[in-house]
């Protein structure tokens, strides 16, 4: 009998040491997973760092960023042993540095993209060495790979805590190159001793040892009592032990019975009390890793949730949707001419308003769904279990607290507006749920181009409209000749007076492609998607400075120069057209603004175009009849000359109360001593309808289409004026 209680004893002991040798090696397990899957986040994130994408474009000073700059970085690590940036073919950016009198780890070329693999240096020790690639953000080209060579045990020891594995024993077996999959069968290792069996075995060694003096003088009282004082109280703490182990998180409280033996009681407390103290600190850890996943996943701007809290969630409802489909809405939010108001106010005004957009959106969404931040001044709202009508309903109610938001608190004088774009899966023939934020995207830009429709539900009519930013050439050319200048041309539109001979020109933008000039529209599709506006502008001014300087343009003529909104609000404006000044004595110059951005901005635009007017400038409100046309503003618009949008012009042949109306219009503007344009005239019986209406200027295809010289208007057209 007391042998058979030793081999349950030591058998007991040895089934807590294999339990706690296996609990050690699986914490080792996910440690290295976990390692490993941080190493590849943080090259993920090293991929995108803008200095690197620098380094594999121009390499010139590729020494001092890897010795010096990159160190220096919240990007490294104490635990990187080696890093090195390789071109897209495979070889090292550059040599190693000459002031390095380490032995390279990295290889000097790599044929394709290798696993991770584990290797020994020449004084065994261990390290990984891993590659990502490095991609283009816009195109998703590949630029070129990121090797790094891992002090994996400096990196397990530092980003994981170890309950059950002995850290100080940790020795790698030197070997050949191995796979990370076999890393875990070359890694000695030994748990930490469990006090709490070795307790229970010097428990049970006493115990035996006094049942043997105990049997010596009694050995029939103790057979009797033997199964009272030990085995019951044994099975009790083993079934306690077992459901210990089946549920470690979950409180379990001791056996209610009381044992004869105190040394028995006692490691009941204990050992309650031990498990009692583990779950506390295992739920602070919790309460930590809690604190710090929601710190991780909030804009520290705005206090809603951010970017990477957004992909989570997005990458939840795709799951989700394969499992159980139902109703799903992406609506996202823009500010226009956010860009123009912080360079005009300030960083500090700006990061204010996207604060009070943040919190404006977030109080009229439902609760369900939550706002997030995944731009600048962009924010993002999933919704789903919604109708269409209901998510209209919600946008409508989001636009409108935006609009009835006092902004001149904080000192924006300008009128603030906002696009929202909406795409469900119920407005499209197949459930194609990760196109959604493309959609929405489409939709919000759509938004963003009218003046007075600012909430656009997704529809295949827009994805057309859109399919001009398919060609990365086209992407390309623009971009380049907004920031050069080049394989820019200027076309001319002549503007013919009805009351005397003279005329002037319109310039308007084209530029040259590979296989010919690229559609306008193709040009203001990436123009708006890369917010261009203000660095094309400027372009096409200094184009048509250079065109008035060399005296191409015919003498009493002039040039009219249409601008965008964001460019009307840049500070510099004037400046821009200073070298103007000398050539006003021989040539009339427009400035063409859109009506919207000045009924938006018009105290600012009064004190900017009436300075423009005082040096010499006409300045012209284009479009008018296409946005706001509230005639009251009229009177407080510094401008000089009014262009009747063309579907006004072509109105004139309908109904005659609208012919009425637009004449009325008409009077009314030439009465209050403006210049009337109107444009779109095709034929002579729109001309006719012009010269009726009291038009001073007529502009059009009948009179002359744009052309890259200054030909003259059509002679029978003009004679015809």
């Amino acid at each position: 009998m007391i042998w058979s209680f030793y081999k349950e004893g030591k058998a007991l002991q040895a089934s807590m040491l294999q339990q706690t040798h296996k609990e050690a090696q699986q914490e080792l397990f996910k440690a290295l997973n976990h390692t490993l899957n941080t190493t590849y986040e943080q090259l993920q994130t090293l991929a995108d760092w803008d200095e690197v994408h620098q380094q594999l474009h121009n390499p010139s000073y590729y020494f001092f960023w890897h010795d010096e700059r990159f160190k220096e970085s919240a990007y490294f690590q104490p635990y990187y042993q080696e890093i090195e940036l390789y071109n897209r073919k495979g070889s090292l950016l550059a040599p190693a540095s000459p002031q390095s009198d380490l032995d390279s780890l990295l290889p000097e070329h790599i044929d394709t993209l290798p696993k991770a693999s584990l290797k020994f240096s020449r004084n065994d020790l261990p390290y990984v060495v891993v590659f990502h690639p490095i991609y283009q953000r816009d195109n998703q080209e590949l630029l070129g790979y990121v090797g790094l060579a891992l002090d994996i045990k400096q990196a397990l020891l530092k980003q994981n805590q170890f309950f059950y594995l002995d850290k100080s024993s940790l020795i790698f077996e030197p070997s050949p190159s191995l796979s990370t999959e076999a890393v875990i069968d070359h890694i000695q290792f030994k748990a930490v001793d469990n006090p709490v069996n070795f307790y229970l075995w010097e428990l049970i060694q006493k115990f035996i040892l006094e049942l043997i003096v105990t049997l010596a003088l009694v050995a029939g009282l103790v057979m009797l009592l033997l199964n009272k004082l030990m085995r019951s109280p044994l099975i009790t703490l083993s079934n306690y032990l077992h459901a210990l182990k089946a549920n470690p998180n979950s409180e379990q409280r001791p056996p209610a019975e009381t044992f004869w033996l105190k040394e028995l009681e006692e490691f009941k407390e204990t050992l309650f009390e031990f498990h009692h103290n583990l779950q506390q600190t295992q739920t602070q850890l919790d309460q930590q890793n809690l604190i710090v996943w929601e710190q991780a996943r909030r804009d520290p701007l705005t206090n809603i949730y951010n970017r990477r809290a957004f992909d989570e969630a997005w990458n939840e409802v795709i799951q989700n949707y394969h499992k159980h489909p139902i109703a799903t809405a992406f609506m996202l939010f823009d500010c226009d001419f956010f860009k123009a108001l912080n360079d005009t106010y300030g960083h500090e005004i700006g990061d204010e308003v996207i604060r009070i957009s943040a919190k404006v959106i977030q109080q009229a969404l439902p609760l369900e769904s939550p706002a997030y931040r995944i731009g600048g001044d962009e924010f993002a709202v999933i919704i789903q279990h919604r109708t269409e009508k209901e998510i209209l309903e919600i946008a409508e109610k989001c636009l409108v607290a935006l609009n009835d938001y006092p902004f001149q608190s904080i000192g924006i004088k300008e009128k603030m507006t906002f696009s929202i774009g909406i795409s469900s899966l119920a407005t499209q023939k197949e459930d194609f749920l990760t196109n959604l934020p493309r959609q929405a995207d489409i939709a919000m830009y759509k938004a963003k181009q009218s003046h007075t429709s600012k909430i656009q539900t997704y529809n295949l009519m827009l994805e057309t409209e859109a399919s001009a930013l398919v060609s990365n050439k086209v992407i390309n050319r623009v971009v380049s000749s907004a920031h050069t200048g080049k394989h820019i041309q200027l076309h001319f539109q002549p503007i013919v007076s009805l009351s005397n001979p003279t005329f002037y020109y319109e310039a308007l933008l084209r530029i040259e492609g590979e296989e010919g000039l690229i559609q306008p529209y193709e040009i203001f599709k990436v123009i708006e998607r890369r917010r261009l506006e203000v660095e094309i502008d400027q372009q096409v001014i200094l184009a048509a400075l250079e065109v008035l300087k060399k005296g191409q343009l015919p003498e009493r003529s002039g040039l009219s120069i249409n601008l965008s909104g964001k460019t009307l609000l840049q500070p510099n404006l004037v400046s821009l057209f200073e070298p103007f000044l000398p050539l006003l004595q021989r040539y009339k110059v427009v400035i063409e603004i859109t009506e919207n951005v000045l009924i938006d901005h018009i105290e600012y635009a009064q004190k900017v175009l009436n300075k423009l007017r005082q040096q010499g400038f006409k300045i012209a409100l284009d479009d008018f009849g296409s946005g706001y046309s509230s005639i009251r503003y009229l009177a407080s618009m510094p401008v000089d000359i009014i262009k009747f949008d063309m579907s006004m012009s072509r109105a004139l042949g309908s109904d005659s109360k609208t012919q009425q109306i637009i004449m009325a219009t008409a009077d009314m503007i030439i009465q209050a001593g403006f210049d009337l344009v109107m444009e779109g005239i095709e034929d002579s019986h729109m001309l006719e309808q012009a010269r009726l209406a009291g038009a001073t200027h007529v502009q059009g295809y009948l009179l002359g289409k744009p052309a890259p010289d200054f030909t003259p208007p059509s002679l029978q057209a003009h004679e015809e004026a």
